[in-house]
């Protein structure tokens, strides 16, 4: 299905992450209007200003996901500048790997107010403007990380489960509307976030493939936005394969030990190569 973003108002969370930046530069190239927010200022206003002289609109909200008097102020902007929401990406997340006992909890708690709380709060939000307005589409950034477990980044895993579940009980509390969600599950990306990732011993499990650039997630989320699909995975053939394989918990087990040996050659690798750079 063909859609026209022109003139649409597009909100995108954590858009001065690498997906984020992708995202707005792909929607960007396609007509939208952009409202980028994180809580990087410095970061929005590059991307912003990069974006506007390529001829795009857009503009910058600084915005904490978790706070929802902070999500109160940018749909009460975006209504009173722009006139309405026509779609919504929650896009922003963090992780911090550790084994399950020894990550502290602030470290603990930031994964789960900014990837699920955070999350909840946008689709509330959203709501409140969408729902009235007759329109709208909610588009969640969760991950395949959050179908297969993920040993050393087990908080990280639940919230990105936790994401796809709200997002798909979501899509069915409102079948039959004007207003929809889906959810995007991107397998491992090649950002400043996984960089940081790849520093944890814990986190082998990111590192079983080759990670993919954001701009394959954007098609994704762009994808997302153009068809009728509650859940988009990406890439598709290796997420229906995850997807499948996860229904026979003990399969992946089975296999759980050479996967752990593959992550762990692979993270060595990129360290090396990551030292060479440097």
């Amino acid at each position: 299905m063909t859609i026209d973003l022109k003139d649409k108002i597009v909100i995108i969370t954590g858009a001065a992450g690498g997906i984020g930046s992708a995202t707005a530069r792909l929607l960007a190239g396609r007509g939208a209007v952009l409202v980028l927010t994180d809580i990087k200022k410095d970061a929005l206003e590059a991307l912003a200003a990069e974006l506007t002289a390529a001829g795009a609109k857009a503009l910058t909200h600084v915005h904490d996901v978790r706070d929802p008097a902070s999500w109160q102020a940018l749909t009460d902007r975006v209504q009173a500048e722009l006139g309405g929401i026509d779609i919504l990406i929650n896009n922003a997340g963090v992780v911090h790997p550790g084994a399950a006992e020894e990550l502290v909890p602030e470290k603990l708690q930031q994964q789960i107010q900014v990837n699920l709380i955070g999350t909840i709060n946008g689709c509330r939000a959203a709501l409140r403007v969408m729902k009235p307005q007759g329109r709208g589409k909610i588009i969640n950034v969760a991950s395949l990380g959050g179908i297969v477990p993920m040993s050393g980044e087990a908080i990280y895993s639940a919230t990105k489960a936790g994401i796809r579940y709200y997002t798909l009980s979501l899509a069915a509390e409102l079948h039959g509307s004007p207003v929809t969600a889906a959810v995007v599950c991107p397998d491992s990306v090649d950002t400043p976030q996984l960089a940081y990732e790849m520093q944890h011993d814990e986190a082998v499990l990111s590192f079983i493939g080759t990670a993919m650039k954001p701009e394959k997630v954007a098609q994704g989320i762009y994808k997302a936005i153009r068809k009728k699909k509650p859940e988009i995975l990406v890439p598709g053939g290796f997420g229906s394969f995850v997807r499948f394989g996860m229904a026979f918990p003990r399969l992946y087990f089975a296999i759980y030990p050479s996967l752990r040996k593959t992550g762990g050659k692979n993270i060595l690798k990129r360290r090396q190569k990551a030292g060479k750079k440097d």
